[in-house]
């Protein structure tokens, strides 16, 4: 406090001089001054302390950019199989797939002295049709330096939040344009098949009746998405058999949290395969959606006819207009999010250890917010 004032207040005093107010001559108490002074000073006291707990607060929540020391950093290099598989001679096939035997063990796993496995992959790598997947993926894919970067990226992550979990060898192959089989995962071992990467407009996918709501992701930039995703999925432990729909869209949330975490740049429609305007949609109806599960008594129906169409895929979600598919999944993500960042000593392996679907509801406090 200014030492000029404390000196005015001093002489007053001894003075015993009292202050008058301009509106009235009721005579105002020197002390009341005092009084005043300490209120304020009161309160500035209270603000720093405000502050400064809700700094700690911020230092102990999910928050999922964290900065990790390069010495810590993942490097993952792909082997790529599909390049030796059809490079190599086709007329000595035994003696070629020796040499690559242990490095792609994953893949040449069985006897190669039994001649009726050499024949079985001749017959495979004289395929006309894998000959032009072949070709078509290596002008796509010449190299993969950038899935080798964002992969690694993403391991490093990984390798935070599970250090004791294994980085997998990782390979590509192709699959014949098998959907369900775009990505393997083996704890030890991944396996992306590159052929399932070929953009949304790729002429093979319409034989193997991939509809096109489904090649709207099959690009580049949905395949370490995947991949985190297919990891997620090793880590959960689910069982869909008579299941809510609370039970599925919480599991589907978690595996979305495990990818936020994994991919903390990777922007969220990319995450949940939608377009800007489908992520739009949910977050402008996010209060309705919640009003009509709640209405509808849908949260705990374990009918699994009746909730599907909330978390299953589809062009859209049947009943809702101009809707994106599963906006169940959106919602479960929003529940776990909430729930992260209300329980903020949780760390991620405990959120995925945690089958309590009703728990997690309860503790994450969720709201819907309005628009």
């Amino acid at each position: 406090m200014n030492f000029r004032i404390l000196k005015r207040f001093y002489t007053l005093r001894q003075n015993n001089k009292k202050m008058y107010s301009k509106n009235s001559e009721k005579l105002i108490p020197l002390t009341h001054f005092f009084s005043s002074i300490l209120r304020f000073w009161t309160l500035i006291f209270l603000f720093i302390i405000l502050i400064s707990s809700w700094g700690c607060k911020s230092k102990n929540s999910n928050n999922l950019t964290i900065d990790i020391p390069k010495e810590e950093a993942v490097e993952i290099r792909i082997h790529r199989y599909e390049k030796v598989l059809m490079s190599i001679d086709a007329n000595n096939l035994r003696n070629e797939l020796r040499k690559y035997k242990d490095e792609y063990a994953f893949f040449l796993n069985g006897n190669l002295e039994d001649t009726l496995n050499i024949i079985k992959l001749y017959n495979y790598i004289s395929d006309p049709t894998l000959h032009e997947i072949y070709d078509d993926l290596i002008n796509k894919y010449p190299e993969v330096t950038n899935i080798e970067k964002d992969l690694s990226e993403s391991f490093t992550y990984y390798k935070h939040y599970f250090p004791n979990k294994t980085i997998p060898k990782v390979y590509t192959y192709i699959s014949y344009l098998d959907f369900n089989n775009r990505i393997i995962y083996l704890d030890t071992v991944m396996a992306i098949a590159l052929d399932m990467y070929l953009g949304a407009d790729y002429k093979l996918y319409s034989s193997v009746k991939i509809p096109h709501y489904i090649s709207n992701r099959l690009d580049s930039s949905n395949i370490v998405i995947d991949c985190m995703k297919t990891i997620a999925q090793s880590n959960l432990s689910f069982n869909p058999d008579n299941k809510t729909l609370l039970d599925n869209i919480i599991y589907l949330g978690k595996i979305l949290y495990f990818t936020d975490a994994m991919l903390p740049k990777v922007k969220d429609e990319l995450k949940i395969s939608y377009t800007k305007n489908q992520l739009e949609w949910c977050n402008k109806n996010e209060e309705e959606i919640w009003a009509f599960f709640i209405k509808n008594n849908l949260l705990y129906n374990v009918d699994y006819y009746k909730i599907r169409q909330f978390f299953t895929e589809a062009p859209t979600t049947k009943g809702f207009n101009n809707s994106p598919p599963r906006f169940g999944e959106w919602i479960g993500w929003q529940i776990v999010k909430a729930y992260m960042n209300e329980n903020n000593k949780i760390t991620l392996a405990e959120l995925l250890e945690e089958n309590d679907s009703q728990k997690i509801l309860h503790l994450s406090k969720y709201k819907p917010k309005k628009q």
